[in-house]
């Protein structure tokens, strides 16, 4: 009787908001472990099953600024008020703030239930650098109603009339979040009383009515050519509509919401604010849905092998990892008189190399099945940057037995992705996602 260990790691905490003097983030984890023993049937093999944080996985990993992706973190920051209100004085006519460089945690967390998936990033470093803000969206005068219903180009050329400029989108976000890059201008839990009265309550840098109306940018929706026709707007107003819905405040009254405007519209709740200074770099890209299923057909033995070591849970197959082959796929068949043909016919796909699953858009996990010099093994790891980096969130040793595995999935199916060393028959498992708890979890059939 072989013996099987398996090891969810299921409570992967989201980069730290705050990370005194340097305002970079890194990935705070906390660590509970707890430890259960079953005793299977004589004909089954015992099972070891041990939940965890990934306080190892991760805490020493340094997060790097990047052009693109940069790293996701696999689960949102508890969403406690405990943030700090400064207090400031009302805002004064022709005011502007001095807003200082600091690291933009860019978007929302990937399981922030509130977020757009296809509108915000995913948590991505932005070097932030110093420049100055309107207190007041423009006309800037606390006696002055804002003024609104005018278009991307008019807003521009008002903010040049008064030697400034439309501030940028990762502007307006840093300006709402801060160092501490929060969910809303008043913390990280949704606070009404922050955009009541004619101004609201001020960011924590001190800019007043942000989200009391929406505002424009400087900024594209994004990089790609139909996207660059598109302006980025930010802000919050009341009764606003997406796709034919009304948005409400929690929701909409984020730092991170974003909202698609052609250049040239205009409406009475769209108004702006002018900046100064040489305008941030950073920008925001609108990554296209990824297939649920796509296999890394170019992964070289090497680099399986350096992704297997560098995760600390899986020291037990450091010595040889390696993938298994073709004719192992073949030979997982053969057991059962599968034929592979066929259940292609079906959309069965049985593959050896690592597969990229995304259960949803937004989180993205690299699945494999492979031995050492002892054992076979199946591995979930969050991919939080492509071909790079990887944090481990599930894995299955099958000890002292380093029989050949396959894994499969099915066309057209996000939820389906099993592993086995049979097919047709009683052996083998699954992964499965949850979507309530962010877990991904390696079940055996065994």
């Amino acid at each position: 009787m072989k013996r099987i260990t398996i090891t969810l790691f299921i409570s992967l905490v989201a980069l730290s908001c705050q990370k005194k003097g340097d305002g970079t983030a890194p990935n705070n984890m906390a660590a509970k472990s707890t430890s259960t023993e079953n005793t299977a049937s004589s004909d089954a093999p015992s099972i070891t099953k041990t939940t965890s944080s990934s306080e190892s996985s991760a805490a020493e990993t340094e997060n790097k600024n990047t052009v693109d992706r940069g790293v996701r973190p696999p689960r949102a920051a508890p969403q406690v008020e405990t943030l700090e209100a400064p207090v400031f004085p009302p805002p004064q006519a022709g005011a502007m703030v001095d807003i200082p460089e600091g690291t933009l945690l860019r978007g929302s967390p990937v399981d922030d239930v509130l977020r757009e998936q296809f509108a915000e990033n995913d948590h991505l470093q932005a070097k932030m650098t110093p420049f100055q803000m309107d207190i007041l969206p423009w006309p800037n005068d606390p006696a002055l109603p804002p003024m609104t219903g005018v278009t991307q180009m008019q807003a521009a050329q008002y903010c040049e009339s008064a030697g400034k400029r439309l501030c940028t989108e990762a502007e307006w976000e840093w300006a709402c979040k801060s160092k501490d890059n929060r969910r809303y201008i008043s913390g990280n839990l949704f606070n009404p009383a922050s955009y009541s009265g004619i101004h609201g309550a001020p960011s924590p840098f001190g800019v007043w009515a942000m989200n009391k109306q929406l505002e424009w940018t400087a900024s594209p929706w994004g990089k790609d050519a139909d996207q660059l026709v598109r302006t980025a707007v930010r802000g919050f107003t009341d009764g606003q509509e997406f796709l034919g819905k009304i948005i409400d405040a929690p929701h909409g009254a984020r730092c991170a919401k974003r909202w698609r405007f052609n250049p040239d519209d205009s409406m009475e709740a769209l108004g702006f604010r002018c900046c100064k200074g040489t305008p941030n770099k950073a920008s925001f890209f609108i990554e296209r849905p990824r297939p649920a299923h796509s296999v890394y057909k170019t992964i070289k033995p090497e680099e399986f092998a350096r992704i297997i070591r560098s995760i600390p849970q899986l020291a037990a197959i450091h010595d040889n990892p390696h993938m298994f082959s073709n004719a192992d796929v073949r030979s997982v068949l053969a057991k059962r008189s599968t034929v592979r043909e066929d259940e292609a016919d079906r959309g069965i796909h049985f593959i050896w190399k690592p597969l990229r699953w995304i259960p949803r858009q937004g989180m993205e996990l690299w699945l494999a099945v492979g031995r050492s010099n002892r054992h076979s093994f199946v591995v979930a790891l969050h991919e939080v940057k492509d071909n790079e980096q990887y944090v481990h969130e599930s894995s299955m040793i099958i000890w002292d037995n380093p029989i050949p595995l396959a894994l499969a999935y099915r066309e057209g199916h996000r939820d389906e992705v099993y592993w086995a060393p049979c097919w047709h028959c009683r052996d083998g498992g699954s992964f499965e996602y949850n979507e309530e708890t962010n877990e991904v979890n390696i079940i055996s059939r065994w």
